[in-house]
């Protein structure tokens, strides 16, 4: 099911695709021009599955290019002859190291360099057309399902009315305006655009319309109410920016973007908020948990036959926790305590020689074991291998509001473990030091860390109670 947060990633998902698409399309045209059509002649029709092989290597090759070249960043969109110069470079860079790689590969691939250099002509315009034709279908999908980013603008003037006629113009800006926040009501605001009350009111307009985004549009307003503005949005997990007077970075977390060529200042994006980088991720997630599944399934049976042993009660234990976005989930563990262990004490966190752990809860937590059954949340895509632990909404609404910068660790997925949990930061441990932990694994990642952190928590068995 579609959600307005995950459709970044599903538009770089279906551009991949798209460009996939594109070579093999390519390929087919290509192939039947020189074997088959008679136009070219030639003595024998060579292999296909050696073609085959070589275009599968050299969509790869591509994808990789368009990656470093920024054909993937939909925050900036290019206009079309900026995008289609970029994909002709892309396309002679990726030609270019196929062919150096064929050199060393002589004996796999064998191919007509007149062929491929054929296909590479058809490749340039397959790209460019299919490109078009998604952008603008998805953009028509994204709104009749009402998937677009929903904004709301604070302040009205020249700037604001600037990127509502821009955002409206735009079929490709994934965004709709959805109302303004003034201090005055507007006189001749734009069609479908409403007045939502005084800026005092962002809190109650966050919770009544479901925004995704916050841009002020003016900077008459002191700097204290802007920092208070961010906590806000901040604690509903919304984004904030705001469209300046100048083209200037004033530091090195701020980033400049645009929509339909309007421009906006934000805080720069950490590496998982690039939706490129979350296809790698689930990736590396799905492969792991089918891998994970399938070697913890004996481990996963002898715990069950020895917790039915020594105590009645269900073997997996189904608790709710907050998922990426605040949205709960279940999340699934093997039962290392006492059936209604928290009758009477309520909602508390674990602690160290906690009475309610079972004799056999003991050692499935000192190794790990218990969390085993959250493969299957990670499969389902509720939750990741690597990430923040999740927490249960009551301590969530809790801490929202007791500690700063709380609330964007759900900005991404939960994990099974995360990097303050591989530092002994588990159990009955600082808050607030987990936090800076997420934080540090939020602006460093990489597949290499993840893998660190799974090989880590192996090894780990720091405060595992």
């Amino acid at each position: 099911m579609f959600r307005r947060k995950d459709v970044r990633a599903y538009t770089v998902t279906l551009t991949i695709l798209s460009d996939l698409l594109a070579m093999y399309v390519a390929f087919l045209l290509a192939w039947g021009m020189r074997f088959k059509s008679g136009i070219i002649a030639f003595k024998d029709t060579p292999f296909i599955h050696n073609y085959l092989a070589m275009v599968t290597l050299w969509a790869l090759v591509l994808v990789a290019v368009f990656h470093l070249l920024g054909l993937y960043n939909i925050r900036t969109p290019l206009p079309f002859m900026t995008e289609a110069a970029r994909v002709t470079q892309g396309m002679f860079i990726s030609l270019a190291v196929l062919f150096a790689l064929s050199f060393f590969l002589r004996t796999q691939f064998q191919f007509s360099r007149l062929t491929v250099s054929l296909m590479a002509l058809l490749a340039l315009g397959c790209l460019l057309i299919l490109r078009n034709g998604l952008r603008r279908a998805w953009g028509k999908f994204l709104r009749k399902n009402n998937l677009l980013q929903r904004v709301l603008l604070i302040g009205w003037g020249r700037r604001s009315a600037e990127l509502v006629r821009h955002v409206q113009a735009d079929i490709n800006s994934g965004r709709e305006i959805i109302g303004v926040l003034s201090d005055e009501q507007p006189r001749h605001l734009p069609r479908n655009i409403r007045w939502l009350g005084r800026t005092a009111e962002l809190q109650q307009a966050l919770d009544h319309h479901e925004l995704d985004e916050v841009i002020l549009g003016t900077l008459q307003v002191p700097h204290t109410q802007i920092s208070d503005w961010i906590l806000v949005c901040e604690q509903q997990l919304v984004q904030f920016r705001l469209v300046p007077d100048l083209f200037e970075i004033l530091a090195s977390r701020v980033q400049l973007d645009f929509i339909s060529g309007v421009p906006l200042l934000g805080l720069g994006e950490f590496p998982l908020d690039r939706p490129f980088n979350r296809v790698l991720k689930r990736i590396l997630d799905v492969v792991g948990s089918i891998a994970g599944l399938i070697l913890s399934a004996p481990l996963i049976a002898i715990g069950a036959v020895l917790i039915r042993l020594e105590s009645h009660g269900p073997v997996i234990y189904v608790q709710e926790r907050c998922g990426r976005d605040g949205r709960p989930f279940p999340m699934y563990k093997l039962r290392t305590m006492k059936v209604d262990a928290e009758n009477e004490t309520g909602p508390v966190w674990t602690k160290e020689n906690d009475p309610r752990r079972t004799r056999i809860g003991i050692m499935l937590r000192t190794f790990n074991i218990d969390e085993t059954p959250q493969f299957w949340n990670v499969l389902r895509g509720e939750m990741s291998l690597v990430g923040p632990r999740p927490e249960r909404p009551v301590f969530v609404e809790q801490f929202k509001e007791e500690i700063r910068h709380y609330m964007p660790r759900h900005s991404v997925k939960p994990g099974i473990t995360g990097w303050a949990q591989v530092n002994g930061l588990r159990g009955n441990t600082p808050l607030e030091e987990r936090v800076r932990y997420d934080l540090f694994y939020f602006e460093n990642w990489s597949l290499w860390f993840d893998l660190r952190i799974i090989i880590a928590t192996v090894l780990s068995f720091k405060n595992a109670y």
